[in-house]
């Protein structure tokens, strides 16, 4: 129930879809005053929403600095969460999306000796559609990109964050390294939520942010006045992760 609880939750967190009904109630109301104040207030979250500055700044200060990886010293593994690809059946080819910069990152960092385990967890997160477990086809991956085998400790029964943690200490525990310090490596918007997660199951994790929503080049002045449809949709994942943090306090799994 709390999984798809959290899914329809998350349908509704969206600016755009504000923006949408209260236009449809200003179609609809007949009284003047009342479709002024919709109106009104369609466009002054289109305007706030819209503004690529203001969404930088709330990203920076959500994610923090990102880390050189220069700086990052040598870990027991490297973790690194799900939940940016895909398998499509018929063509049997993974479709990677844009939070795949957290198996790329991670991927340059092993390869660079930062750790001595490459550790992947995730599973299928719909609830309607049967899809192929993530963790089944990464695992094959991950061999194609030369990554040892007995290097690698890989599981694809987790469904969310906490599910992620849960089956990760699992793993660490059926080969006794549990105790590890280890690199947790996940998008910026959702690195709050997953260290919360990883350190209450008691695993000792250090952040690694990746694909983060704050823009890389400061925006400039124009970006201040010209209304972003991409900000406009990007507010939406922040939305979803606070109120996810919010539900997973009151679980217990924070």
């Amino acid at each position: 129930m709390f999984f798809i609880l959290s899914k329809v939750l998350s349908f509704i967190l969206s600016p755009i879809w504000w923006i949408t009904v209260l236009l449809l109630c200003y179609l609809i109301f007949r009284n003047y005053k009342k479709r002024k104040v919709l109106l009104y207030a369609a466009i002054t979250i289109l305007l706030i929403f819209s503004n690529k500055n203001l969404f930088h700044h709330a990203a920076k200060a959500w994610e923090g600095a990102l880390t050189n990886p220069d700086a990052i010293e040598h870990y027991d593994g490297i973790i690194v969460l799900g939940g940016f690809s895909g398998f499509q059946t018929e063509s049997n080819r993974i479709q990677f999306y844009q939070s795949a910069d957290r198996l790329f990152q991670a991927v340059e960092l092993y390869k660079k000796g930062k750790a001595d385990k490459f550790i992947f967890t995730g599973g299928s997160a719909s609830i309607i559609v049967k899809e192929k477990q993530e963790g089944l086809f990464i695992k094959d991956y991950l061999k194609k990109l030369d990554i040892a085998e007995d290097s690698t400790l890989v599981e694809w029964e987790s469904r969310n964050t906490h599910e992620n943690a849960v089956e990760t200490k699992k793993m660490l525990e059926a080969i006794g390294a549990e105790n590890g310090k280890y690199l947790l490596v996940t998008s910026g918007f959702h690195m709050k939520r997953a260290m919360g997660c990883f350190t209450k199951e008691g695993i000792r994790v250090e952040p690694y942010t990746t694909d983060a929503l704050q823009s890389l080049i400061p925006p400039t002045f124009a970006d201040v006045l010209t209304p972003s449809a991409s900000a406009l949709a990007l507010w939406e994942r922040l939305f979803r992760e606070w109120v996810g943090i919010g539900v997973y306090k009151l679980k217990g799994f924070l």
